[in-house]
């Protein structure tokens, strides 16, 4: 009786096994979002009244984020250098959610001005009163040859995409280092970890956020 209850545990463990492999051969995930997916803390509950800082939230990746954001309760600052298309965004935000208009930040940002993070940093916490995420999305690609590439492209690019990053990133961490608590997310690209054609200087910065990123884990 025993070994027949044993040999079909055995049985269910490994047909999820071999339904967990199929789902990650038709997705576009790796095996650990997967199971964070299937097992993890679910953001409809961890994210509700959380205060999330968006960057690059004018277009692209950053947009969809802050329209997903406040349909769980998550209160929202967006930031990108457009203005007005973040009033934009903003706007939709309230009409598809039950935030009110205070809930939701628009704060211009320029990520190559380092200057001005710590402005920045500071009026989200007048706003909210704390930083529970950031969301690192602000960057821009790159399409062109590397023989036909100006060195001026290369350093903008880093300048955006890793050094941008990596100032703004040190402004909120001291905060959250002060709350003992928060979470930044780090937009990377798979391109960061391989190359790709027509992208040296866009690849080039995504993997140093990557190298960051490890090095901080040791």
């Amino acid at each position: 009786m025993l070994c027949g209850c044993a040999l079909l545990a055995g049985g269910a463990v490994l047909a999820l096994l071999l339904l967990q492999l199929l789902r990650w051969l038709r997705a576009d995930g790796d095996l650990t979002l997967l199971w964070v997916e299937w097992r993890g803390k679910k953001p409809e509950h961890e994210l509700r009244g959380k205060v999330v800082w968006v960057t690059g939230a004018s277009s692209g990746i950053g947009e969809e984020l802050a329209y997903q954001l406040p349909k769980i309760g998550a209160l929202l600052a967006i930031s990108a250098r457009r203005e007005d298309e973040l009033e934009r965004v903003k706007k939709k935000c309230l009409q598809i959610s039950n935030l009110s208009d205070k809930d939701i930040l628009v704060l211009r940002l320029d990520l190559t001005d380092r200057n001005s993070h710590e402005a920045a940093t500071n009026s989200v916490l007048k706003h909210f009163g704390k930083i529970d995420v950031l969301v690192n999305n602000g960057g821009r690609s790159q399409r062109s040859l590397f023989v036909d590439t100006n060195l001026d492209v290369f350093s903008a690019i880093m300048e955006l995409n890793y050094l941008g990053t990596i100032s703004l990133t040190k402004h909120v961490l001291n905060h959250m280092i002060q709350r003992r608590r928060g979470k930044i997310v780090t937009v990377s690209s798979v391109m960061g970890i391989m190359g790709a054609p027509l992208a040296s200087g866009y690849c080039a910065s995504k993997h140093a956020l990557q190298v960051s990123h490890v090095s901080e884990l040791y």
